[in-house]
């Protein structure tokens, strides 16, 4: 009765528009700028050091039954471990307040009427339909599950430009939150304008105008998998109080 183990790809670090895959598979006379960047970003101490595990090199695939693989097609350098994910909810527990009114205003919006049941279908979050088959085992699995918190925190956060990053230092800085249509484009029209952080708060959820691709939203990241722990967290968790 136990789920199949996952696979996701394993695929280089990219930065900015550094082209893939990077030093590891770099082309003659390319890329060399890319390199100096992500050097010079891990030296800085923006970010612990990424190496590939033993036997793991970029396009392996790797397998895991952890609720990642479940969530995510692709891996950068390594799948995540015990401090990644504590790190993901240390920034989930910062976020979470936001996230959960971005999350339910968003799903509102979608709900046929204001009725408890119709409220509960959206919060629910179940498939509408079935995902069209790939010759891609994992892409397969992850679209199967893309259900719940597993799609609100992509659908409602991700790819409407709400990205987890460090608050600004400054006191009582504000941020102006950009409106998005339904088609998810970023516009000034209603746009409003929210204190970025409470006293002691690391991380913030900030909106930005350039939206990510479903790339980046079916890649893991300790950032991405914080808005997912902050959806399972507050919508998934007190649905009902809802």
């Amino acid at each position: 009765g136990c789920e199949p183990a996952s696979v996701v790809h394993v695929i280089p670090l990219a930065i900015g528009q550094c082209p893939r895959p990077l030093a590891l598979a770099m082309a003659p006379g390319r890329g060399t700028c890319c390199l100096l960047a992500v050097l010079s970003f891990l030296s800085s101490g923006g970010a612990k050091e990424l190496k590939y595990p033993d036997g793991v090199r970029p396009g392996d695939q790797i397998s895991g039954t952890d609720g990642e693989f479940f969530r995510y097609k692709h891996v950068l350098i390594k799948p995540p471990d015990d401090d990644d994910r504590m790190e993901s909810l240390r920034m989930a527990e910062d976020i979470k307040c936001t996230a959960c009114v971005a999350i339910v205003r968003n799903l509102l919006k979608k709900a046929e009427s204001n009725s408890e049941d119709h409220i509960m279908d959206q919060l629910d979050g179940e498939l509408v339909e079935v995902p069209e088959l790939t010759d891609n085992p994992q892409e397969n699995r992850v679209n199967a599950n893309r259900k719940g918190c597993n799609k609100h925190f992509k659908d409602e956060l991700l790819l409407r430009g709400w990205s987890v990053s460090r608050c600004p230092e400054a006191e009582g800085a504000k941020l102006t939150v950009q409106a998005v249509n339904e088609e998810g484009a970023a516009g000034t029209k209603g746009s409003e304008v929210a204190p970025l952080a409470r006293e002691g708060q690391e991380f913030c959820l900030e909106q930005r105008s350039r939206l990510p691709t479903e790339r980046d939203v079916d890649t893991y990241s300790t950032r991405n998998e914080a808005a997912f722990y902050a959806c399972e967290n507050t919508v998934a968790r007190y649905a009902q109080e809802i």
